[in-house]
């Protein structure tokens, strides 16, 4: 259960991690109401009380989503201030996320967001998202990277990792997430870096 949240009831909570189940299984237009009621053991009656409707569990899913990953986030920022510290360990929360989490990496990445929350701003522009190329900015202003186009950079940084959960969600390595996290960090790092050191 990725959605654990003080401030929701314990009832939100469980519709909520459900439909983050369907909606990755069955996607969100072939979910159903009685789908949730199914899968989450909340009634019916239980579910429109807390929900105005399936846009509404949506639009709350995205958000809780968000802001949890966020959080997490934050927490790494405070424990690292290196660039190089920052970026690594950011990379190794997003393997650990989706091995242990699977349906949040498929859900963020893959869902078609805009077809069932036609307001959500572009998942790119997110604050998860903006966090991972402020620390590659960090690091072309403390001068560890190459000066660069910012949204190249972040795509350079970035781009093999979320590959390679791509290929692990769609069940195509013969390893464990974590088993590549060296290889591809600094591999990526060094194809931007002006050092080539990862310390």
């Amino acid at each position: 259960m990725f959605i654990q949240n003080n401030e929701l009831s314990q009832t939100k909570q469980a519709i909520l991690n459900s439909a983050l189940n369907l909606f990755v299984e069955k996607g969100y237009f072939n979910t159903s109401i009685p789908d949730l009621v199914k899968h989450s053991g909340v009634s019916t009656g239980s579910i429109y009380h807390s929900f105005k409707d399936k846009e509404a569990i949506a639009n709350t899913l995205m958000e809780s989503l968000l802001s949890q990953i966020e959080c997490e986030q934050n927490q790494i920022l405070a424990n690292h201030t290196s660039s190089w510290a920052r970026f690594y360990h950011l990379c190794e929360w997003m393997f650990q996320t989706a091995e242990t989490y699977p349906d949040v990496m498929q859900f963020i990445l893959n869902a078609r967001h805009k077809e069932f929350l036609p307001d959500l701003l572009p998942i790119c522009s997110a604050k998860p998202f903006t966090t991972l190329r402020a620390v590659i900015q960090q690091g072309m202003e403390q001068g560890d990277l190459k000066e660069m186009d910012i949204m190249v950079a972040a795509a350079v940084a970035y781009g093999g990792v979320l590959r390679l959960i791509q290929l692990g969600l769609d069940g195509l390595l013969d390893a464990p997430f974590n088993s590549y996290l060296d290889s591809i960090t600094k591999t990526c790092w060094s194809s931007i870096s002006n050092t080539n050191q990862t310390q």
